[in-house]
């Protein structure tokens, strides 16, 4: 009897794994209408396919092999990578009612699919309308807006004057700067760059954007977050994001004490009383989700604009001519009495070059956010499954040389027409496209604007004394960022 019981039990282990094997090589198969892509091994699918190059190279040559939309099968996921200007237009533009829901990712489960950058469906969208209608009334992108960005930029250059020409890292000293001028639309105040509690937030701000990128196969295998070992920083990630909220709480709780409806001050105030007018009859406003749209808002409108100032320095750094061509124009056309202004830009054309080909190749978001397919999409005789995740390949569109010939080459000339006036404004994606277009995009262009020509019009940037100037490389994280580099910041007479 115990002889039987053995064979049975051992047959019936036997069956199980078989059947699960069958049931994991069955799923990592692929379906003969999908897009082409690299053959999936079963449990491991096609991880293995990118993980001994870096992310980015990976993805290049597996478009390569398999052509510009090609899947991939990560975890409990399908992967399409949509490549080439036209096929994201087509995907993320002209399909975009079932392209524009974010997958059920660890990273964005974070704040429970709340706010405006992580949430889908009517309450990203009634939030996403509620944001932008607000910060237009508080002059957001807008010329109004200007003299709240001048007031921050005299600050920042005066710190940047503190370090006397000596040799000083920026990173930080500018992701302060760009907060504070989110905190001045959301909060009502700016901080002291000083402050401890504002630089604690600020830097680990930092350390998640910085550490996404070792997080990215948790997304795809959730129980990789229970690990007992933090191998990909998801449980440290979790902990910085409850402190970045504790901070803001302590924010929103100020201004619930002290908010008057007939004076309203900032974003918080504006949020507040929609939830006291209940006017709100499907309960999409809440406190939790207003906690996720204020982080989204910093999110959206200090990370960009900070680290593409970065790469546009490191460029200027390694091309002095034409960082002295730039302030040329701003000396003929400014002069150094005042700081540049909106009002100044038609007149230098190659200024807003420089910017543009800093967003360019600086590839700051080479593959946008995912986003998540609501119904099945037939595209060149290829299915899109429902519930797949795309990656809007933007990188294949900073490198594609029939936009940006010799497209490895940083050359602003490639913006300005034989009338010496700007063209091509429209090539650049940096900020998405679609229904999904960076929120922050017209507060990032107005920043990069006046920030950058009036880091050129005060000081000539140079490397550190006797050194050369830094290889120009970046770090992927949720932004593609220039590695850590010194700068001397040398005042013009």
């Amino acid at each position: 009897m115990d002889v039987l019981f053995n064979f049975g039990y051992l047959d019936l282990i036997f069956i199980t794994s078989s059947v699960s094997l069958l049931l994991l090589w069955v799923r990592s198969r692929r379906p003969s209408d999908y897009p082409p892509g690299p053959t999936p091994i079963p449990v491991i699918g096609n991880f293995h396919n990118l993980v001994n190059k870096d992310f980015m190279q990976s993805l290049r040559d597996l478009r390569q092999k398999h052509g510009d939309i090609f899947s991939l099968s990560l975890g409990t996921f399908w992967v399409i990578v949509v490549n080439g200007s036209d096929n994201l237009k087509e995907i993320l533009i002209k399909r975009g009612e079932k392209t524009s829901d974010r997958p059920t990712f660890f990273v964005f489960n974070l704040v429970n699919n709340r706010g405006i950058i992580s949430a889908s469906g009517p309450s990203w969208k009634h939030h996403r309308t509620f944001a932008l209608s607000k910060l237009r009334d508080f002059g957001f992108g807008k010329r109004s807006f200007e003299s709240n960005i001048h007031e921050e930029l005299e600050i920042f250059l005066n710190e940047l004057e503190k370090y006397d020409e000596q040799a000083f890292d920026i990173s930080e000293i500018i992701h302060t700067s760009m907060s504070n001028i989110v905190m001045a639309i959301t909060l009502g105040r700016r901080f002291d760059y000083k402050d401890p509690e504002f630089s604690y937030f600020v830097q680990l701000l930092n350390e998640n954007f910085n550490n996404a990128a070792v997080l990215g196969p948790v997304n795809f295998i959730p129980i990789l977050e229970k690990l007992p070992i933090d191998i990909f920083g998801a449980k440290q990630m979790s902990k910085n994001v409850e402190r970045c909220n504790a901070f803001l709480q302590n924010e929103i709780n100020e201004h619930e004490k002290t908010l008057d409806e007939n004076n309203i001050r900032d974003f918080i105030d504006a949020y507040l009383v929609e939830l006291r007018q209940e006017r709100d009859t499907d309960n999409y406003f809440s406190g939790a989700n207003l906690l996720a749209s204020i982080g989204d808002l910093f999110a959206a409108g200090t990370e960009t604009t900070a680290t593409t100032i970065r790469w546009a320095l490191m460029y200027l750094l390694n091309n002095m001519d034409i960082q002295h061509k730039m302030w040329k124009e701003i000396n003929e056309n400014v002069g150094s009495g005042r700081l540049p202004s909106l009002s100044d830009k038609p007149n230098l054309p190659y200024c807003e070059a420089v910017i543009l080909e800093s967003l360019r190749l600086g590839n700051i978001v080479p593959f946008s956010l995912p986003h998540t397919v609501s119904e099945d999409i037939y595209y060149k005789g290829m299915k899109i499954p429902k519930d797949s995740v795309i990656f809007p390949s933007l990188d294949s569109v900073v490198y594609d040389d029939s936009l940006f010939p010799n497209s490895h080459i940083f050359n602003p000339e490639r913006f300005i027409d034989e009338n010496g006036k700007l063209c091509g404004q429209e090539k650049i994606l940096t900020f998405s496209l679609g229904r999904r277009v960076c929120l922050g995009e017209s507060l990032a262009r107005l920043e990069l604007f006046l920030y950058l020509t009036a880091l050129v019009q005060r000081f000539q940037f140079l490397p550190p004394e006797g050194d050369n100037p830094p290889a120009v490389e970046g770090k992927l994280g949720v932004t593609y960022s220039p590695i850590l580099y010194k700068i001397r910041a040398v005042r013009r007479s």
